[in-house]
């Protein structure tokens, strides 16, 4: 196998058509760079150079060889900088995936921030549920994912993950303008077992956490409308079809649909920040920072624009 040593050595002696010459840009003895190149000679049977006394001249093997050292050198360099440049956090890759609120609210900061200041990390980004995205992680085609915890609906995550709480979120009933109980500033779940409501899919955390909080307070929900699109419960409510619940982060200003956050405290999601435990990924740090400073900025503009809470 030949070292970068023996290629070098080849390639300035072609270069300069001196021994001498070229042991005096590599900083050794001639005698030094006269050895290498003999023991390469020896390794492949094959003369690279006509020695004369007073030069050195390469055969055909010696100035196809010299050319080769050239492009091996210079990716074996180019190889070396890509490393130094993983080891000072400016290559490398960040895969990231969240549920759709979080990843609508918060991601494009998160994406921003890395494709403007680190543009050789190799950034991308899924949409995914965290039944979808916490296998991700633990099978490492994820480095980081932003999943959701009901309060009523406690998660198990697969083994050897570590979470980062980034947000607290409470959560809202969206009831028409002219509802009765519009008046509210905080409502209490059992105000509204008369109610019809719109929910998700039998099979989400969303729909489970609805049949907990209404258990609760004493009734079973009447589920008349299903759906995973988060704009159409707005659209159902707005035309007095029924009442839902909604997280913050799906929150939309709506000036036909009120919105009252529950009186029970505990009724919240959570959203957190999930990567595998001891994963030496120099990013994950700088994502979560950037992912909670965003999370602060989107409570402080929906309490805004939102009626603050105030005891029923």
């Amino acid at each position: 196998m030949l070292t970068p040593t023996q290629l070098q050595a080849i390639r300035d002696v072609v270069a300069t058509g001196s021994l001498r010459t070229a042991a005096r840009r590599l900083g050794y003895s001639p005698s030094a760079i006269s050895q290498q190149i003999a023991s390469v000679e020896r390794a492949l049977g094959v003369p690279l150079f006509e020695r004369s006394p007073r030069s050195v001249r390469p055969t055909a093997a010696g100035a196809q060889l010299a050319r080769r050292a050239v492009r091996l050198l210079a990716d074996l360099e180019a190889a070396e900088d890509e490393m130094r440049s993983f080891a000072a956090a400016e290559r490398g890759r960040l895969h990231l995936g969240s549920f759709w609120s979080a990843g609508f609210r918060l991601m494009p900061a998160v994406l921003t921030d890395f494709l403007r200041d680190r543009p050789h990390v190799d950034v991308r980004y899924e949409e995914g549920d965290p039944p979808v995205t916490l296998p991700a992680v633990a099978e490492g085609r994820l480095d980081l994912a932003v999943i959701f915890e009901y309060g009523t609906v406690p998660r198990n995550d697969p083994p050897d993950l570590e979470r980062t709480l980034i947000l607290e979120e409470p959560l809202y009933v969206l009831i028409p303008k002219k509802h009765r109980l519009a008046r509210r500033k905080r409502i209490r779940v059992g105000d509204l077992s008369a109610e019809r409501w719109i929910c998700y899919r039998e099979d989400t955390d969303a729909a489970r956490s609805l049949f907990h909080i209404c258990a609760e307070g004493g009734f079973r929900p009447e589920v008349i409308f299903r759906t995973n699109d988060y704009n159409l419960p707005f659209e159902l409510v707005r035309n007095g079809l029924g009442v839902a619940i909604v997280p913050e982060l799906a929150l939309s200003k709506s000036d036909d649909v009120h919105l009252i956050r529950l009186a029970n405290p505990t009724h919240v999601r959570r959203v957190f920040a999930v990567r595998r435990a001891g994963d030496p990924n120099p990013f994950l740090d700088q994502a979560v920072a950037v992912l909670r400073t965003a999370a602060a900025t989107i409570d402080r503009e929906l309490s805004q624009t939102i009626d603050p809470p105030t005891a029923v």
